[in-house]
């Protein structure tokens, strides 16, 4: 059987993914955490927005997403191609292989710092449905905004500061989009507004840094369990080392997630699994239409389950 497996960004966590990590998380995972968030890691129950704060939800995504594919792995076939979203392609690149499940936690935390540090005053995303890219390029320029993610021909999503995120979404409408959703994160992630983020993000994944080369270096210099496709453009990385350097541009960097998911698809996969939380990507994969089944990991109540369903793909 040929596995793939998305990885999915920001947005969609939930209190029962913050539980669910509570009740399950191995001891190391749990210290890692504890450092990261300790004043959330230490709540009983955290609220939805203290979720979404980027500094919240960078290392917790990750770690919820390695927490289930710690369980997942032993009994599922390795992937023939892996990708993430966003923030979702740390995780990509963990479960490859590119850098320990404990730095990972470490190193969301440290992305998100660079990010929030960036940017003034309120800003985040915008997504946009049933304009063309022409159109949307217009309302961007229009607004002061950047287009931060391509998901498909008419699916866009937009970046900037908040005060042309609420003019391009009154804009948008008027436009006759379908859909116009102001996305649950609070950066302008994946345009040039990042690009100091950027900037600090690479050192910490290079071998001579400080903190992680520990950590990091025995694993750079590898080649990854399998291949990670870039959400930049679909281009695959086979070596800890390009992973990585991806991870690192793709912060202040635009997303062609529609070429991501086309080159995941030339490696013909038979089933394709999303690790949320939510189940966005698989969404999107199904809007291709490619006869390929999927589904996502939130649609399950069990591992088990996850497992039994993809092996009976098989």
């Amino acid at each position: 059987m040929r596995l793939a497996i998305l990885f999915s960004g920001q947005g969609n966590q939930q209190p029962a993914h913050f539980d669910a990590l509570r009740q399950g998380a191995a001891p190391e995972l749990g210290a890692a955490l504890a450092a990261a968030i300790p004043e959330t890691w230490s709540s009983a129950a955290p609220s939805v927005a203290e979720l979404q704060a980027n500094r919240v939800a960078q290392p917790l995504i990750f770690a919820c997403q390695m927490h289930l594919w710690r369980q997942l792995q032993p009994a599922l076939p390795r992937p023939v191609a892996v990708a993430g979203y966003s923030l979702g392609e740390m995780a990509a690149c963990c479960a490859a292989g590119a850098f320990p499940l404990e730095a990972g936690v470490a190193l969301c935390a440290q992305r998100a710092a660079l990010m929030d540090a960036c940017v003034a005053g309120s800003a985040g995303l915008l997504a946009v449905l049933g304009l063309r890219a022409e159109a949307v390029a217009e309302l961007a320029a229009r607004c002061g905004l950047m287009v931060a993610i391509r998901n498909g021909p008419d699916h866009f999503v937009l970046g900037g500061h908040a005060a042309g995120l609420a003019e391009a979404e009154q804009l948008a409408q008027a436009a006759g989009a379908s859909r116009v959703v102001r996305l649950g994160v609070g950066t302008p992630s994946h345009t040039p507004l990042l690009a100091a983020a950027s900037a600090g993000f690479a050192p910490l994944l290079a071998p001579a840094s400080a903190g992680f080369a520990p950590l990091l270096a025995p694993h750079r210099s590898g080649r990854l369990a399998f291949p990670v496709f870039s959400a930049i453009d679909g281009r695959a990385a086979r070596t800890a080392a390009d992973g990585m350097d991806a991870l690192a541009r793709q912060i202040s960097t635009p997303l062609d997630w529609d070429a991501c998911l086309g080159a995941v698809l030339e490696m013909q996969p038979d089933v394709v699994l999303e690790i949320g939380p939510g189940n966005a990507l698989a969404r999107m994969w199904g809007e291709r239409d490619s006869g390929v089944p999927v589904r996502a990991s939130d649609d399950f109540r069990s591992a088990a389950g996850i497992i039994d369903w993809v092996n009976a793909r098989g």
